[in-house]
Parts: structure tokens; C-alpha cells; sequence
């Protein structure tokens, strides 16, 4: 089985792209293909999206939404928004959502709290001070994300 290392390759998977670094290839049926635990990396790839220095963008809020198989009226009543107020930060695609900060913490809280369970007033003093308004790609080394390599 042929096998080598990509130094980089962006994975388009999860709605917006993902910038991955280091990445172990496998060639199946003739294609190069990542050799990768796709479920570790969603966790890995939401962990980025909650300590990112920039506003949240509709494709990475639709992710989270996802992620955590939420209708969009189920998203809304959770952090005490409309159901349209969601669709419409979702529609924004690839720019950012413009959603009120508070509102934005309070996800990356949630989204970081139900997947860590720890220092969570450690990433709450992170996120007191308001994210810019600029893009910013997601980046994941994945030679450093052990738990990601199938």
C-alpha cells in the first residue's frame, strides 16, 4: 500500500476549508487520500473555530450547528435567538456572521464546554475581549493532533 506525507492539503469536508499541514496520504484505487480519523478532526477543527482571533463566519457556524445536530430552531432557542437570525448568520457563507459578541461567546462557550468539560474560565478570559471582523483560515497541523491520524 503506497503511502507518503502532504505537506499540505486543504480539505474541503466540513463547509469552508480547512488548511491541513503534515498530512498522511494512503493511495486507494489510484487517488491519494488522507489517512485520517475524520470524527477527531471535526473536534479538532471546532476546537480552532472556538479559540480563533476572528469573528465566527456563517460556513463555521453551520458546522458547529451541525456538529452538534441541531435544527436551526433548536440552535436559536439555545442561545435565546430567532430561528431566522440563525439562518441568516448561516447565509453570510464564508463571511462574518456580524452576530453581537455576546451572543457569538456564548456558542464558542458552549461548543468548547461540550467538548472539553475543563478550564472553561480559562477560555472564558480568552473570549472576554471581542474577535476582529477579518478572515481568518482554519489551520490544523495534523502531525500535532495524535488522537486525528487513523
Amino acid at each position: 500500500m503506497d503511502t507518503k506525507t502532504q505537506k499540505k492539503y486543504i480539505d474541503t469536508g466540513f463547509g469552508f476549508p480547512v488548511h491541513l499541514s503534515n498530512v498522511p496520504m494512503i493511495k486507494v484505487r489510484g487517488h491519494w487520500t488522507p489517512k485520517i480519523n475524520y470524527a477527531k478532526l471535526s473536534d479538532s477543527v471546532l476546537n480552532f473555530i472556538v479559540h480563533k482571533k476572528a469573528k465566527l463566519t456563517g460556513d463555521e457556524l453551520k458546522f458547529i450547528r451541525n456538529k452538534f445536530e441541531m435544527t436551526l430552531t433548536q440552535f436559536a432557542e439555545k442561545f435565546y435567538v430567532t430561528h431566522p437570525a440563525v439562518s441568516k448568520w448561516e447565509s453570510q457563507k464564508d463571511k462574518p456572521t456580524k452576530m453581537n459578541w455576546a451572543t457569538e461567546k456564548d456558542i464558542r462557550l458552549y461548543a468548547y464546554q461540550t467538548l472539553n468539560g475543563k478550564d472553561f474560565d480559562k477560555v472564558y478570559d480568552e473570549l472576554r475581549v471581542q474577535a476582529p471582523e477579518r478572515k481568518l483560515n482554519t489551520r490544523i497541523d495534523i502531525s500535532r493532533e495524535k488522537a486525528v491520524l487513523a
